[in-house]
């Protein structure tokens, strides 16, 4: 491992512009050299409540001692066992004889025999942060301090005097304040300064934030070095008694900062494990990292030189002191990519701003208390904000004219900007960068190059800041925008010529489909029509047995009656009919004056056959052209037939028929069938004494509704019955035939 990882520093020594594929190398590198070095961790969960957040850790009486939402646990027999039950306990406050334990409530409690004993003054320090947040809690000469994230206090609980009081706060939105060598830091609400105010005792001074004021929970610790590093979110700034050194910058918010009995410098970060850094400098190249993306809240140290890191869902991870010291030449080492930005010069001194007369005060003279008026002529002034620059840009690895807005193609999708920055500072830049459409947040750095590959299609634009070393940022941003248009496949022209070629072709399928059921329907339909013809022909042939039955009926009366003339005639007429039907029968339509000669033949051999028991007479309408017009064969006649047989025949007297074609409208043809027989009800009477059925009318009704049925018609037929003296004066029959 150790040869591969020399060759890649002299291959990245020789050839500097293959960066991409040298990060790749270390990245694979890293991975395998991480998974070597797990095994040296050891993972401690309850088994009760394995996925419980540990905000902190401590050494007592030879136990290792965790604090968790659910109370205190105790490491036994490789299990982390609940040794007290009370929610919302928050982190552990150790004094050289006793250990305490403060709730997010700013309850305080003694930890005795396993059990919380709670102290007298709870219930008014409860008041006393009402709707606040506590950021932290120290002892310090026989007082407990409690600062706020919210809330704006500071409160002093003196257990001498036994007294609570809210010390007064310096008007600046974060504060460091030392309490007998004890730090604790907190939020000062309501500001319009962006500053963190430091009292050291000594000296009292301020130092601007990168970042603008909020709520955000504060770190401070003081190293061996007798420096100290604040954190708030990703920014970590390192100072000394008498004035600001430098500032860095981390990827992820730190939860936490420890320094080790070695000197190591560790950052437990929300969602990005824990970095430590070995001499204590803060160096890009000390880092190493550990636990991957793993939220650590907590960090200690135990009497044998263990680290302990309490995480966030994890259990408590525990780092051997011997694995922890491997040698840098020995065969497990770490290569971890640079996760924060510093000006890698090691106790910089830049101008700050000096504050006079701050917290604490004395009440009656108003004069700072233990405070001295610190020299700043010799210090160089960097008040004034950097200019930040892009100098290059660089598409898929190539240099381009710089421009203020780029039109791309999808292909062209990795960038490279270069900045710079020009200020008084006499030490390096520090940058913060943002790619809107690809960036949720502001990224802090030093170096001077940005990549971005395999972006996607969409607009972007391209925002950095540069900040001095005094905390000024410059007061514009240098910008450039790109866009990258999609593939042809992915453009709005291609898209919505998809859509309408979808539309297009789901059109066709649709229409297909309604013509292929139209075709199938038309096969049924005409299937059925072929079938209710030949049921409608069947009908049609049996309507000429029925009228030869009839009507050699009537010439077998003639013959039986030696009235050889009269038979002779309606043999004649007979046959005349017979050729006309046999025709009309052949036929589904015929014309109306095909229709009229044909009932006036019937008509006539009727006539001979009753002696002329009756009188016809056949009307139309002027505007009806007969030859034209058409009307389904054989339909009148049957309506003729029954008004002679079953009206007039039974008369006494002669009788009239009359038979009219009117028309009804466009498409509708009215024919009156009218006669002056005995009626329906006599008719009907007179039935009941034959077994003869009324064949022709059945056969007309079937014919009449097979007609209906075949070509979608409204043929009807309405019968109304004549009276006079409401007594039955013959039958009158309305059919209406469409044309």
């Amino acid at each position: 491992m150790l040869i591969v990882k020399q060759k890649i520093t002299t291959f990245h020594q020789k050839f500097g512009g293959l960066l991409r594929l040298i990060i790749i190398i270390q990245f694979v590198i890293f991975s395998e050299v991480l998974f070597a070095q797990n095994p040296s961790f050891s993972n401690y969960k309850s088994s009760t409540s394995p996925y419980l957040q540990f905000n902190d850790i401590v050494e007592h009486k030879n136990k290792m001692l965790f604090i968790s939402s659910e109370g205190v646990f105790e490491l036994k027999n490789k299990n982390l066992s609940k040794i007290i039950i009370e929610e919302n306990l928050s982190k552990f406050i150790k004094t050289p004889k006793n250990l305490y334990v403060w709730s997010i409530y700013g309850e305080i409690f003694e930890i005795k025999n396993n059990q919380l004993v709670p102290f007298p003054f709870n219930k008014l320090v409860q008041k006393r942060v009402e709707n606040k947040i506590i950021n932290s809690v120290i002892f310090a000469d026989s007082a407990f301090y409690i600062s706020t994230i919210v809330g704006s206090a500071l409160i002093q609980i003196d257990l001498k005097t036994e007294t609570i009081s809210n010390l007064k706060l310096s008007p600046y939105p974060y504060f460091v304040v030392k309490f007998d060598g004890k730090l604790i830091s907190g939020n000062n609400q309501n500001t319009s300064k962006n500053e963190l105010f430091v009292n050291t005792n000594s000296n009292s001074f301020t130092i601007p934030l990168a970042e603008a004021a909020g709520n955000s929970r504060t770190n401070i610790v003081q190293l061996q070095d007798k420096t100290y590093l604040f954190s708030k979110q990703h920014e970590v700034i390192r100072f000394n008694n008498a004035t600001f050194l430098n500032r860095i910058f981390v990827e992820k918010n730190v939860e936490f900062i420890f320094q080790d009995s070695q000197g190591k410098i560790w950052f437990a970060l929300n969602s990005g494990g824990i970095i430590s850094y070995a001499d204590g400098s803060l160096k890009e190249t000390n880092i190493t990292r550990y636990l991957g993306n793993q939220t650590v809240i907590s960090v200690a140290e135990d009497a044998k030189g263990n680290l302990w890191f309490g995480t966030s869902g994890n259990g408590v991870f525990k780092l051997e002191k011997e694995l922890e010291n491997i040698d840098a030449n020995s065969t497990i080492t770490y290569s971890s990519p640079a996760i924060f930005s510093s000006t890698e010069i090691e106790n910089e001194k830049v101008q700050s701003k000096f504050i006079l007369k701050n917290l604490p005060t004395d009440q009656q003279t108003e004069k700072p208390i233990n405070s001295k008026t610190i020299r700043t002529d010799r210090v160089r002034q960097d008040s004034l904000p950097p200019s930040v620059f892009i100098n290059s840009v660089k598409i898929n690895g190539k240099d381009t004219t710089t421009l203020s807005h780029y039109e791309l193609s999808h292909e062209n999708n990795a960038i490279e900007f270069n900045i710079s920055g020009i200020s008084n500072s006499p030490s390096g830049i520090q940058y913060k960068y943002m790619l809107e459409g690809f960036d949720k947040e502001w990224i802090y750095t030093v170096n001077t190059s940005i990549y971005y590959t395999s972006l996607a299609p969409g607009s972007y634009t391209f925002k950095v800041f540069a900040m001095n070393d005094s905390g000024i940022w410059s007061t514009v941003p240098s910008v450039i925008s790109f866009t990258i248009q999609p593939p042809f496949y992915m453009s709005a022209w291609f898209l919505l010529t998809l859509v309408f070629g979808v539309i297009i072709i789901g059109f066709l399928i649709y229409f297909l489909i309604q013509k292929q059921n139209q075709l199938k329907n038309k096969q049924i339909e005409e299937q059925k029509q072929r079938a209710l013809a030949s049921e409608l022909q069947a009908l049609r042939s049996q309507m000429n047995p029925h009228f030869i039955f009839n009507t050699l009926n009537s010439i077998q009366n003639f013959i039986s009656k030696n009235e050889s003339k009269d038979a002779s005639i309606y043999l004649s007429k007979f046959a005349k009919l017979m050729r006309a039907t046999l025709s009309n029968t052949k036929r589904q339509r015929i014309s109306l004056k095909d229709e009229i000669e044909t009932l006036t033949l019937y008509l006539e051999l009727e006539q001979l056959r009753l002696n002329n028991k009756f009188s016809y007479e056949i009307l139309v309408d002027e505007t009806i052209d007969t030859q034209y017009e058409q009307v389904p064969s054989m339909l009148i006649q049957p309506y003729v037939e029954n008004a002679i047989w079953h009206g007039i025949s039974h008369k006494e007297g002669n009788g009239i028929i009359r038979i009219q074609f009117l028309p009804e409208n466009e498409h509708l043809l009215k024919c009156v069938i009218e006669d002056n027989g005995i009626g329906r009800e006599n008719a009907i009477k007179l039935k009941k004494n034959t077994t003869s059925p009324s064949f022709g009318m059945n056969i007309t009704k079937e014919r009449v509704e097979l007609l209906n049925s075949l070509n979608g018609n409204q043929l009807s037929v309405k019968i109304n019955d004549l009276k006079i003296n409401n007594q039955p004066a013959g039958t009158r029959v309305e059919l209406y035939v469409p044309i």
